[in-house]
């Protein structure tokens, strides 16, 4: 039995049941013994029954369940970090909104990757709350399952709220490690790369240091482990009114709130065959660059082939139509040989959240690494999805629309007048009532209008996947701020939109997307001025806001 409940002391302290896994290295031990008490993985003396732990393996150790261990060393001090208080632009001039800059994550050696990726995924509101009150199989974050992944996710989101300095994910790295192995590569020797500094007394200093990794595997890895939780309404007394809906059936957080669907159609243009659709999901994106032949892997959004894109790629919107539409060339039964079909593609669900990935990155024979597409691809703060839909999608979403456009047509005509000014919105997390629903009535989580706000960027400076530095950019109470690790600043709005791409400076590699949001008052006062009921749910000058309003640690 390689895997033992054992009791830790530590000075003053006891900790009991502590997972103690022998088929594992023992770095991945003292991870856990760092997340408990603090003593960095150096500077930890662990003796156990039969002779004192090493970096390598359990050799020579004898445990059973209920045996106890004694640690020895000192908790590392973490460095005093003072918030940050910043002026945000207001409309009343007298008065000024101060907003707290929340704390990042310690770089345990090249995990930038992991850290943006986490800051990314934090900033969906729903996604907290669902954490919080999901139900799924208790784990010990030592195990190497995905739910364990996910019970270490749930506990670095709760140390990352209650955070009064930078936190350190000690253990969601090592889950992530030995959940997904492909996390855990090392460095042959030391690599030109700006991310390989590591903080004294960190993780990575028990062996040779861990290689970089590409931050959106690092996502998708996440999303998927998520997909295993499920919310049943009917365990949770206090379930948060972001997360009510009509039906007390339990329900994913992944699927509600980041799963589209779409129908894909596939016609020969070499033989009279009947065209095939099929019916698939995404939980992201592809904004497929290079103009010219590629193919497509099974985790994109279609199976194995070689297409083609018909555009080059200057704007967001033709890098997604170049996965939607295009030629593929694959196998005819009718023909008994290759042919060359036209592929067209709609979206049939449009989901709450979007994540869109920027596909810079190629492999390069000569040189045998990914290479990255340096070029510039301009992408929108606000993204409209509405032509890449089904007639009937379609349809569903003009009702939402058409009250954001007369809303948006009153706000020009009152702007206009002189004197007049425009308040501020109110927090559509902590005041979701206020608020029309951003979902389609029978679809909880999903989008009604076919209208994005952008909410989150991640970005990659360098040259290949595997080096170089990755940073978190997210909008917080309408402020965007810089996530690089532990060090956070308050940036401009020319910042994100450098971030395109065309030089050596960070380039956008993940787009995250919230929906937009119409106050309910908003809308009521349209349809008073118009006279024009709209098919919608109940609905003051603020009008207007993004998903990323509000405090990032309010669910």
């Amino acid at each position: 039995m390689p895997v033992f409940k054992i009791n830790v002391k530590w000075q003053k302290e006891k900790f009991k049941d502590v997972e103690c896994n022998t088929d594992e290295s023992p770095e991945k031990f003292k991870a856990i013994l760092f997340s408990l008490t603090g003593v960095p993985p150096d500077r930890q003396k662990v003796m156990m029954p039969g002779k004192l732990l090493g970096d390598t393996n359990f050799d020579g150790i004898k445990l059973k369940d209920g045996s106890t261990i004694m640690l020895m060393g000192t908790a590392d001090e973490l460095p005093n970090v003072e918030p940050v208080d910043i002026p945000v632009e207001d409309s009343r001039p007298t008065e000024e909104k101060v907003v707290q800059l929340p704390f990042g994550l310690v770089n345990l050696g090249n995990t930038c990757y992991m850290n943006a990726t986490i800051q990314l995924l934090y900033s969906v509101p729903e996604i907290r709350a669902s954490l919080k009150v999901s139900v799924q199989p208790q784990t010990t974050p030592g195990m190497s399952s995905p739910e364990a992944l996910v019970t270490s996710l749930r506990l670095l989101f709760n140390s990352m709220e209650k955070a009064e300095q930078s936190v350190i994910p000690a253990v969601f790295v090592t889950c992530l490690r030995s959940v997904c192995p492909q996390f855990a590569t090392r460095l042959p020797g030391d690599a030109d790369n700006k991310d390989t500094q590591p903080t004294a007394g960190i993780l990575s200093m028990v062996g040779g240091r861990f290689a970089q990794q590409d931050a959106n595997e690092c996502w998708v890895e996440i999303v998927h482990a998520l997909q295993r939780i499920s919310v049943d309404p009917r365990a949770v007394s206090n379930l948060p009114e972001m997360l009510k809906t009509p039906s007390n059936a339990p329900w994913n957080p992944v699927d509600r709130y980041f799963t589209g669907r779409l129908t894909c159609k596939l016609t020969c243009t070499e033989a009279e065959e009947q065209p095939s659709e099929t019916e698939e999901t995404f939980t992201q994106l592809s904004c497929f660059i290079n103009q010219g032949s590629f193919t497509l892997l099974p985790c994109g959004l279609f199976h194995v082939f070689k297409t083609s894109c018909v555009s080059d790629v200057k704007f967001l919107h033709t890098g997604i139509r170049n996965g939607f539409e295009g030629t593929v060339t694959k196998h005819s039964a009718t023909l008994g040989r290759d042919a060359v079909y036209k592929k067209t593609s709609v979206i049939t669900r449009l989901p709450g959240y979007l994540s869109v990935h920027f596909v810079r990155f190629f492999y390069k024979e000569d040189k045998q690494l990914n290479a990255k597409i340096l070029k510039d691809v301009k992408f929108p703060m606000e993204l409209d999805l509405f032509s890449f839909c089904s007639e009937s999608l379609q349809k569903e979403l003009i009702p939402i629309r058409e009250l954001m456009r007369r809303h948006e047509d009153r706000m020009v005509h009152e702007a206009a007048k002189p004197g007049k000014s425009v308040a501020s919105a109110p927090n559509p997390v902590t005041h979701p009532e206020l608020f029309e629903p951003y979902s389609l009535p029978r679809d909880p989580g999903s989008n009604n209008s076919g209208y994005y706000e952008l909410i989150g960027v991640l970005s990659h400076q360098g040259r290949t996947s595997s080096s170089g530095h990755y940073v978190a950019w997210v909008k917080v109470n309408d402020t965007w701020i810089k996530f690089d690790d532990d060090v956070v600043t308050p940036v401009a709005l020319e910042d994100i939109l450098r971030l395109s791409g065309g030089g050596d400076w960070h380039c956008a590699y993940v787009l995250l997307y919230g929906p937009k949001r119409l106050l309910k008052e908003a809308s009521e006062s349209v349809t008073a001025t118009n006279g024009e009921p709209v098919a919608t749910g109940p609905a003051v000058d603020a009008g207007l806001t993004s998903a990323s309003k509000g405090d990032r640690n309010t669910t």
